[in-house]
């Protein structure tokens, strides 16, 4: 009877954060602390006006005003900006290179809400979207939590 009672419970946490995530629309706006596989830890800043920066190799990128490195467009300003699809399972959020209002590239990125609080979030480089979160695509898993 106890055993049943603990598996009827276990259910019911499933449940309830598996309509968290599906249900509630996550507030991504803010200053989140990105926290890689290997521990390595790096600002995640996402606007209201649909802004991106964040800190890449020790290096803090403006989303608003950037300098491009390297290429044709080297020494160039840029902007980096971030478009979220909440319909879509698990939620989409890729983030965008701008010059101009004009696109230049795109890392499809994927999120699992944990709380209000925490995510976990997938980024793809090669034009395919990973959704992978499960153990054996850890090292591409990122964990990501609210600052303050």
């Amino acid at each position: 009877m106890k055993s049943n009672i603990k598996i009827l419970l276990l259910i019911l946490i499933v449940i309830n954060s598996t309509s968290y995530s599906q249900n509630k629309k996550l507030n991504l706006v803010g200053n989140w602390n990105m926290t890689d596989y290997w521990g390595n830890k790096s600002d995640f800043i996402l606007s209201e006006d649909n802004y991106a920066s964040m800190s890449v190799n020790g290096e803090f990128i403006d989303g608003k005003n950037f300098i491009i490195h390297g290429g044709k467009n080297d020494g160039q300003k840029g902007e980096m900006k971030y478009l979220i699809n909440y319909g879509k399972t698990p939620i989409e959020l890729d983030i965008i290179a701008m010059k101009e209002n004009k696109e230049m590239g795109r890392i499809l990125g994927v999120i699992k809400p944990l709380n209000e609080n925490e995510f976990l979030m997938i980024w793809s480089f090669d034009g395919k979207r990973n959704s992978d979160f499960s153990e054996n695509n850890n090292e591409q898993i990122m964990t990501v939590k609210r600052k303050g």
